[in-house]
Parts: structure tokens; C-alpha cells; sequence
């Protein structure tokens, strides 16, 4: 049954870093479970591939990103972002508490993603 939306919450993923700290525990309150120890990002929504952000509210608690999208379209990202993108959300919402120098990260571009990584 469709009851229409209303303001999401979606439970964290948190991933543990080198150079990680406390402070998403500490001073932003985080739930953070104490198997991790330096705790350098929380992912607040995400659609990456076994990292699914799930709903942590209301009557659609337990649904993925992914199933929202599928069923509210266009009422849940806007019209344009859902015909550019279908269920595939853009973007990747976190926070990071970098304790120490951040490790590298290297986006390629489409030609190098395709040719190196087959994607």
C-alpha cells in the first residue's frame, strides 16, 4: 500500500579507516558499534552495490534505497534526477572524521573505468 512519503531516516553504515577517529561517537553522538575503533566515515545514504541504505522509520522501515526508488520515482529524487538515473541514486551522502593524514583516492574517468576496471 502506497501511503505516500514522508521525512526518511536511514540507518548509518560505518566504516572503519587508518586514519579514522572518535568524533562521529563523541561529539556527534553516532551509534557507532565498538568493534570499530577508528571509525572515519559514516554513510548516511548510499546506494552502493552491498551498502544499501535502509529506512529506519515509519512504515517503510526495512526498505532499501533501491525499493523506494522503484516505487516513489520521481516523488523521491525529482522527475529529472529519476528519467537521468532510473533507480540508480547519484550520489553518495557521508561523513568523515579524518584523525590523521587521508589515504589516497583515485576516481578514473569513464575510459579508464571502462578499460581497466570493466565498468
Amino acid at each position: 500500500m502506497n501511503e505516500g512519503l514522508y521525512p526518511l531516516k536511514f540507518t548509518p553504515q560505518f566504516k572503519e579507516r587508518i586514519w579514522g577517529g572518535e568524533s562521529l561517537k563523541n561529539v556527534l553522538k553516532k551509534r557507532v558499534p565498538n568493534t570499530i575503533k577508528k571509525c572515519g566515515e559514516s554513510w548516511e545514504i548510499s546506494a552502493v552495490q552491498e551498502n544499501v541504505s535502509v529506512v529506519s522509520n515509519g512504515y517503510l522501515a526495512g526498505n532499501n534505497l533501491e525499493e523506494l526508488i522503484e516505487v516513489y520515482m520521481g516523488d523521491l529524487v525529482g522527475d529529472s534526477v529519476y528519467e537521468k538515473f532510473g533507480v540508480e541514486f547519484p550520489l553518495l551522502i557521508k561523513l568523515i572524521d579524518a584523525q590523521d593524514v587521508l589515504s589516497i583516492q583515485v576516481h578514473p574517468d569513464d575510459e579508464a573505468a571502462l578499460k581497466v576496471h570493466n565498468a
